[in-house]
């Protein structure tokens, strides 16, 4: 955890130092603007750890208010830095060719931070715009009919997706009427608000088969305990390295690996979860992160955790972590994975290219086409 802060916050002011730099170059030089640049510079980059301490004081509205600050800035900032290399390259570009480059430092520094603001408006609007992909599986292991599951992932409730981003969500899943709703992790989020209202608008679903739930790695960021207790009051039934069955199927759920991390007690024991399980039984394992073990008997593993990138480029590196892409995919021994890009956001409240979604699985015999 320690390395993965350094890095993270190595490269965060790497951020701010290319950014930073090129509003000195666009600006008349003196003394106190690069102390002023220095300054900020070193205030936005270690901002979260002022947010973590906000969180953990349970101050709720100095967290709420630090948290859109820091996020959206964070999120600009990507963008800018995302847009001006761009420019950056097509500049160097220019010098090769007998094009030349129309922009000075300082028209640059205006059309790339206009055009990022363009992007974190239309990112903020597609993150509240949840879309309902749709996937059916036809399988000779249901003796007959069908069963519907939607799958949502990465709410991140607390003091930026609250009781208005919920309602959305209920409202699709009750347009839905699945017969089974499962949640693959982070349901909640580090930065923790008062939950009761929010399990109790969740309470509202009653699909015919049931809630099922695993914990994500937010759970553990959370307090695993206050993540358990809010989880159970919205009805789900939490599966720590448990099996269920339900409308013909097993549900097989598994902690998130980040329990290792933090050393709390990690249910990661497919084995006995699988014990009252055969191959003859379809099979659906909920595991947070998209980690494929191939040594786990599953027909259908659902996932979340790497938000399809939630903003361009990153889905590319997600891609390249865990080598996989969103969607669904058909692996070597043919079992079947789907990697949700997840339902609300972490961080900046956009998604650029990456849109939210919930997840309607049909599971269908082959009598029932």
């Amino acid at each position: 955890m320690l390395t993965f802060l350094s890095i993270a916050f190595t490269l965060y002011g790497a951020m701010h130092l290319y950014a930073f730099n090129k509003v000195w170059q666009a600006i008349p030089h003196s003394v106190f603007l690069g102390l002023a640049l220095l300054l900020v510079g070193l205030i936005m980059t270690f901002s979260p750890f002022l947010l973590w301490q906000f969180t953990r004081q349970n101050w709720h509205s100095a967290t709420a208010i630090a948290s859109w600050l820091i996020y959206l800035w964070m999120g600009f900032l990507f963008l800018f830095c995302s847009v001006a290399l761009v420019f950056d390259i097509a500049q160097l570009l220019s010098t090769f060719t007998s094009f030349s480059w129309p922009l000075n430092h300082a028209t640059s520094l205006l059309g790339t931070a206009m055009l990022s603001l363009a992007l974190i408006g239309y990112g903020f609007i597609s993150a509240r715009q949840i879309l309902v992909e749709e996937v059916t599986i036809v399988t000779p292991k249901l003796v007959s009919g069908k069963v519907t599951i939607a799958q949502i992932s990465d709410l991140h409730l607390g003091v930026m997706l609250g009781d208005e981003f919920l309602q959305r969500v209920i409202f699709k899943l009750h347009e839905l009427n699945p017969d089974i709703i499962v949640a693959t992790g982070d349901v909640i989020d580090g930065q923790g608000d008062d939950l009761d209202a929010l399990a109790k608008s969740l309470r509202t679903l009653r699909p015919p088969m049931g809630l099922f739930a695993v914990t994500g790695n937010h759970e553990y960021f959370a307090g695993l305990e206050n993540s358990l207790r809010f989880l159970r009051n919205a009805g789900f039934t939490v599966l720590r390295g448990e099996s269920a069955a339900a409308g013909g199927i097993n549900l097989v759920g598994v902690d998130d690996s980040t329990a290792r991390a933090m050393g709390q007690e990690v249910m990661l024991n497919t084995r006995q979860a699988l014990a009252s399980v055969t191959s003859k039984n379809f099979i659906v394992l909920l595991k947070h992160q998209p980690v494929v073990d191939n040594e786990t008997p599953f027909d259908l593993q659902l996932s979340g955790h790497v938000h399809g990138g939630q903003i361009f480029p990153f889905g590319l590196l997600t891609q390249l972590v865990y080598h996989v892409r969103t969607g669904l995919t058909q692996l070597a021994d043919g079992r079947l994975l789907y990697v949700s890009r997840g339902t609300g956001t972490w961080g900046p409240p956009i998604r650029l290219f990456a849109a939210p979604e919930i997840t309607l699985i049909t599971i269908t015999s082959d009598n029932s086409k």
